[in-house]
């Protein structure tokens, strides 16, 4: 198993020293942490997160197949890391091109010459090409299966548990932390935990907590485009205690890499009222495990409220979702059945996918284009965090009304041309082929 072990500063450490002793229990497995101790294995498993800690189990995944966990499908982040931050423009370019074809090199060339959008991380995750070259996959949550899929992944994917640890001992430390940080014991403290990105919404999170005059511990080590007060990094030692030192844990998330959250998970464990994001895996929750809040107008109103209102005690069916849903032995058993031999014989260096546009028809009627999607797949429009689908209409951006299944249709205004051109196109990405998948003439 290629992975990093404590005290690296990523929970990818922390989750392989607590799955390894459990999955030593039923096989036998070599854990490799150190780059320079790297050997090559007919069986392999590759714990891959979405920072450079990985860079060189990334390479490692790329020249022998085995079978990878995505703790992230974005990879993103540490493509970039591993070619454009080192100056290989090429590099990232070949590399985009080869994850998400012409439309990922057009994205590429675009921000080496510094047109850049943290979104482009996420509309691009970067992750196709080393899933399909792998023997099986393993994901935490289904949300990040069905992303992998329609991205192209052709590889076999199992969505194996994101396990807990019982922390019972660290309930009896909450007046320590909370006196560690000047908090009186009768206050109430939302924790805002786990390594800081802006993906965690900190601008909703801080104005919720000043709207509902609430104190907020920062707990965990900010990105460098951050600035926030916070205790920086914590180690393993004392953070599970952070979740028994405060009264409810924030947890929202956009766009998503498709991560099963750790803190998450930690707070189920210590049986806190936890507010997610109503969006991507977090919807998943149950309703009576999470506080879900939508995006939109009143999102600091609604997470404000969370902050302020008593709350039913989430414990006991936080609790029930942890013993059925992220057991240890159930961990266990889902990589044996990705290590299955029979199971993993992908022969890897796919490079199918999906194509990168819809099959759509086109007609009009009574002063509208009418758009029936004729292929196999679901278009996407709308959805937060991917390639949102747009048409170009004589020069002109058009958002679909809804997403479309196969088969069904939808309208769009017609211009009073005479002519109408319609080109695909992907929302925030340079257009890749200019000729037009319909041609309609107005009677």
């Amino acid at each position: 198993m290629f992975s990093p072990m404590p005290p690296a500063r990523t929970g990818v450490a922390h989750y392989t020293s607590m799955l390894l002793p459990a999955l030593r229990g039923r096989i036998d497995v070599d854990i490799v942490a150190d780059p320079h101790a790297a050997r090559r294995s007919p069986l392999a498993i590759y714990q891959l997160g979405n920072n450079p800690h990985h860079a060189w189990i990334y390479e490692e995944a790329m020249r022998t197949p085995g079978v990878v966990v995505l703790h992230d499908v974005v990879l993103h982040h540490l493509i970039v890391e591993m070619t454009l931050a080192k100056g290989d423009v090429e590099g990232y370019v070949d590399a985009l091109r080869a994850n998400h074809g012409e439309a990922g090199a057009a994205w590429a060339r675009g921000r080496a010459a510094g047109l850049h959008s943290e979104m482009g991380n996420f509309l691009m995750p970067a992750s196709v090409e080393v899933a399909n070259r792998s023997r099986a996959v393993i994901v935490h949550n289904r949300w990040a299966a069905d992303r992998l899929r329609s991205l192209g992944v052709t590889t076999p994917i199992h969505v194996v548990p994101h396990p807990y640890e019982p922390q019972p001992d660290t309930r009896a430390r909450r007046d320590e932390i909370r006196a560690r940080h000047g908090i009186a014991p009768d206050k109430r403290v939302v924790g805002f935990i786990g390594f800081l990105t802006s993906a965690k919404r900190a601008d909703v999170v801080l104005a919720a907590a000043e709207k509902a005059r609430v104190e907020l511990l920062i707990v965990g080590e900010p990105a460098p485009n951050i600035d926030l007060p916070s205790t920086g990094y914590v180690d393993d030692a004392d953070f599970p205690a952070y979740f028994a030192a405060v009264d409810r844990v924030v947890n929202l998330r956009y766009p998503s890499a498709g991560e099963t959250s750790g803190t998450l998970i930690r707070a189920f464990e210590a049986g806190k009222p936890v507010a997610v994001s109503d969006y991507a895996q977090f919807a998943e929750y149950p309703d009576d495990c999470v506080v879900k809040i939508p995006f939109g107008d009143r999102e600091v109103e609604l997470l404000a409220d969370f902050f302020m209102r008593d709350l039913p005690d989430p414990g006991e069916a936080q609790r029930k979702w942890l013993e059925e849903n992220a057991n240890i032995e159930k961990t266990v058993e889902g990589y044996l059945e990705a290590l299955d031999a029979r199971r993993t014989q992908h022969a890897g260096h796919s490079t199918a996918s999906i194509p990168l546009f819809p099959s759509l028809e086109a007609t009009l009627r009574n002063g509208r284009i009418i758009l029936k999607n004729a292929g196999e797949l679901t278009l996407r429009t709308r959805t937060y965090g991917q390639p949102a689908y747009r048409i170009i209409v004589n020069g002109k951006w058009c958002e679909l009304p809804c997403d479309l299944a196969p088969g069904e249709e939808t309208d769009i205004p017609a211009p009073r041309d005479k002519r109408i051109r319609l080109v695909h196109a992907l929302q925030s990405i340079p257009v890749v082929d200019e000729r037009p998948f319909a041609v309609l003439e107005q009677p």
